[in-house]
């Protein structure tokens, strides 16, 4: 919204007091009421510790003079409930109370402070006059306007995007028709990810509970089917009586961004499963198209939600300036544990809009498409978080109500439909559903812990914490840091055979735990410690954590040289420690066969490890070769070099036709063939850096040139290509030392295969790489395993071993 929006708003409000002058009829205004006289009598100097600009001074709101407000209305607080300040007013200028106002939470806890508040009718144009005289008047603890507040979304784009930027995200399917290319903003934020692991056996298991959010808007559209059983029964302040019917579409837009019905084959997508939309409608379409109403009925709906039970109120809506009744009804809800998340505000500008300026509520800027801060959010050290409200080639879709102007389109639907805008109001909606879906599956929760979670959990966008806050909201992240954790060990079974002399040798034994809350353990050799120690400890007891993309590995020296033909057994304990003080112990069998030497000629022995690793399903492995040894063509790439190259047919990831491709030193085939900055280092993905669009084989700093390292290409058939990474050496400084060979397959179907025929072994100190594909400038992944300098996660492909990406379907 700009500034040239703001100042007509001021011209409305001065031309509809001026008409309401005129004809002598109060606008938007209840009954009125006079009240008679008040006692006791206030004391002198009333004490009172509660929220700020209590018994303020003449003057001291000048600075919001120019600020629109609702013509002829104060909202007005007075000690004791003495109101003869106001009877002297009515004789002079027909001032008169109109509505009592609730005030819980104006002591910063449940109560009023001993201030009864009311909502009071003025001539239109004499409003300042009249609050600087009450101001003056020691039984009056406040006076404020009651000012206009708006719907935080920005009406100034350009037009349509025209270009789909999404597609469905498998293997957690959704049906949604208009998820599939639209619902960008949902990839962003890793929604398809956190809800795999919501549903997941090894996750959260679907184990949803209800959740309550109420949405202080424009109201909603009951009828819409996104919202079918999920809607109670709201209340329509505008109107009273009326139901919650919304005339603007913002309300519905930011319901259905938060709690669309998924995979009903319906429309779109929202963010929460389990989830209960409480609408409270505070805002209505006035006669010049603005959606707007006052903070005194967003101060009630606010109290009337947190008593009504709301575990999250949306505030997608802004003033900019303080009102104590606002303020004291944010008080109140935080008293009863419900979280308050609202919009940063449209403007552009350095300062936060409130409600969202409270220290109480959580301010939420609004990102781009890029993972940029969006030039229309306001910024400030109150914001918290980020999350995408789009921009004007990538706009948000959601949720419209019927007969109700759809500015982006241009048109009004004869029934509930779906239309697209922007601005910091969907970035607050993300936060809210985010917040519903972690609190629907950790309900034991309070607002600060899930406040805090969003925080810590944010994605670091590098920019200024004034425009982002602590970064952009990432779902999946947060889950995983609740995700209840535990002690996963792969392999379970250490178990070889060897012959009579066998030099010593190690294992290993990498220790995991899906959640980001780590776990303690310890380990220790019971049995078997003549042939078996722990590698370079001091001794056969060690200690330590492990966490979610932290790793813990456990290397064990096997000495079978002294040991006699036949089986001996080692075995080790691995004790989880839990929070509560008890123990889970799991023993693990490291064993070894040793066989006679003279046997040597006769037998081959490997090791044999039972995994738990969980890696892309597992299939033949196979290793190309060309038909002809001329159809091979090689490229001298060196150390960080690239070299673009033509595709024989048309290659499809995830929606998007390539026609050519950059080979990458460094590992990788990116899509198409531009040119690009650095490729190193890697990163666990999504990489929302370039390249964005990759098949990342063995993304590593890597050295063709280092003792004949190979990269080609060649096709074998006409249905697939090949790129091969032949005996390629890690670059000079890499340690330690290794070499990889492996084999990038594109097939004409879409199918994407990787063949590994060598690899490093498994090692606690393994090099930095990323193996996995990537589409659609990282909105959709698949990660097989990855390390950089942050985290590990995940598996390297072993020797002799070969992936399957069929199609679009495994990248998500």
């Amino acid at each position: 919204m700009s500034i040239v929006l703001w100042r007509q708003r001021i011209v409305v409000a001065a031309l509809l007091g001026f008409i309401a002058l005129l004809l002598s009829v109060p606008l938007g205004l209840r009954a009125q009421e006079v009240i008679g006289q008040s006692t006791p009598m206030p004391p002198d100097e009333p004490a009172f510790t509660g929220v700020p600009l209590l018994q303020q001074q003449p003057g001291a709101l000048d600075a919001y003079r120019d600020t629109p407000f609702v013509p002829g209305e104060l909202l007005v607080g007075f000690y004791n409930g003495d109101t003869r300040a106001l009877q002297q007013l009515n004789q002079e200028v027909q001032a008169a109370a109109v509505e009592t106002l609730d005030l819980r939470g104006l002591d910063g806890a449940t109560g009023t402070g001993n201030v009864v508040g009311q909502r009071i009718q003025v001539p239109a144009g004499e409003e300042w006059a009249v609050m600087e005289r009450l101001l003056a008047d020691p039984t009056v603890a406040f006076a404020v306007p009651n000012w206009l507040v708006y719907a935080a979304e920005d009406k100034s784009f350009s037009g349509p995007s025209g270009e789909p930027v999404a597609a469905p995200e498998v293997p957690f399917p959704i049906n949604d028709p208009q998820y599939d290319s639209e619902q960008w903003y949902l990839q962003r934020i890793n929604a398809s990810h956190a809800w795999a692991l919501a549903y997941a056996d090894d996750g959260f298991g679907g184990a949803f509970t209800e959740v309550q959010v109420a949405i202080v808007d424009s109201g909603i559209d009951v009828n819409h089917p996104e919202f079918r059983n999920h809607l109670l029964a709201g209340k329509n302040y505008v109107t009273p009586g009326a139901p919650p019917d919304d005339d603007c579409g913002h309300g519905t837009h930011v319901a259905g961004t938060i709690g669309a019905v998924a995979n009903n084959a319906v429309g779109i997508a929202g963010v929460a499963p389990k989830v209960r939309i409480d609408s409270r409608k505070v805002l209505s379409l006035n006669v010049f198209g603005e959606c707007v109403g006052s903070a005194a009925d967003v101060s009630q709906a606010i109290r009337d939600a947190a008593d009504a039970g709301a575990d999250i109120i949306n505030l997608s809506l802004e003033t900019p300036a303080p009102n104590v009744v606002m303020e004291a009804a944010v008080q109140y809800a935080l008293t009863q544990n419900a979280l308050l998340i609202a919009a940063s505000g449209n403007l552009g500008l350095t300062t936060v809009s409130w409600p969202a300026r409270y220290p109480e509520v959580m301010a939420i800027a609004a990102t781009t498409y890029n993972d940029t801060h969006s030039s229309y959010s306001n910024s400030g050290p109150e914001v918290e978080l980020a999350a995408p409200g789009g921009s004007d080639t990538f706009l948000m879709i959601s949720t419209w109500p019927g007969e109700v102007f759809c500015v982006y389109s241009r048109t009004t639907p004869s029934q509930s439909d779906y239309c697209k805008t922007q601005g910091t109001s969907m970035a607050a909606a993300l936060v809210s559903g985010a917040a519903a879906t972690i609190k629907s599956l950790s309900p034991g929760m309070s607002a600060a812990e899930i406040r805090q979670l969003l925080r810590d959990t944010a994605k670091d966008l590098r920019e200024p914490v004034n425009f982002v806050g602590s970064g952009r909201l990432d779902l999946h992240a947060a889950l995983r840091e609740i995700l209840p954790p535990v002690l996963d060990f792969s392999p379970t079974t250490l178990a070889r055979d060897v012959f009579s002399g066998t030099l010593p040798y190690t294992v290993t034994l990498r220790l995991d735990n899906p959640s980001s809350t780590a776990v303690d353990w310890r380990a220790e050799l019971i049995a078997g410690e003549s042939f078996v120690e722990f590698h370079g400890a001091v001794s056969n007891t060690i200690t330590s954590t492990v966490s979610y993309g932290d790793p813990a590995y456990l290397s064990f020296t096997i000495s079978p040289g002294r040991l006699t033909p036949g089986s001996h057994a080692a075995t080790l304990r691995l004790v989880e420690l839990l929070p509560d003080g008890t123990q889970r112990p799991h023993l693990i069998d490291l064993s070894l066969l040793v066989w006679p030497l003279q046997e040597l000629h006769r037998r081959y022995f490997p090791m044999i490890l039972s995994s738990t690793a969980a890696v892309i399903p597992e299939v033949a492995y196979r290793w190309e070769t060309p038909l002809r040894t001329e159809d091979r063509v090689s490229y001298l790439l060196f150390d960080n070099n690239h070299i673009g190259i033509s595709l024989p047919f048309t290659v499809t990831l995830r929606d998007q036709e390539f026609h050519d491709a950059r080979i990458y030193a460094d590992g990788f085939l990116r899509f198409p063939d531009t040119e690009a900055g650095d490729s190193l280092p890697n990163h666990c993905l999504p990489n929302l850096t370039q390249p964005a669009q990759a098949i990342y084989a063995w993304w590593a700093n890597l050295d063709p040139t280092i003792a004949g390292g190979r990269i080609s290409s060649f096709q074998p058939t006409d249905d697939r290509f090949v790129v091969e990474f032949d005996n390629v050496s890690s670059a000079t400084g890499v340690t330690p030392a290794y070499r990889v060979s492996f084999q990038i397959v594109l097939y004409r179907d879409g199918d994407i295969r990787l063949n590994y025929r060598t690899t490093p072994a498994l090692m606690a100190d393994l090099p930095n790489v990323t193996v996995g594909v990537e589409a659609r400038d990282g909105l959709f992944y698949n990660q097989v395993a990855c390390k950089d300098s942050d985290q590990e996660i995940g598996f390297l492909p072993q020797p002799r071993q070969s992936l399957l990406f069929e199609g679009k379907g495994a990248i998500y």
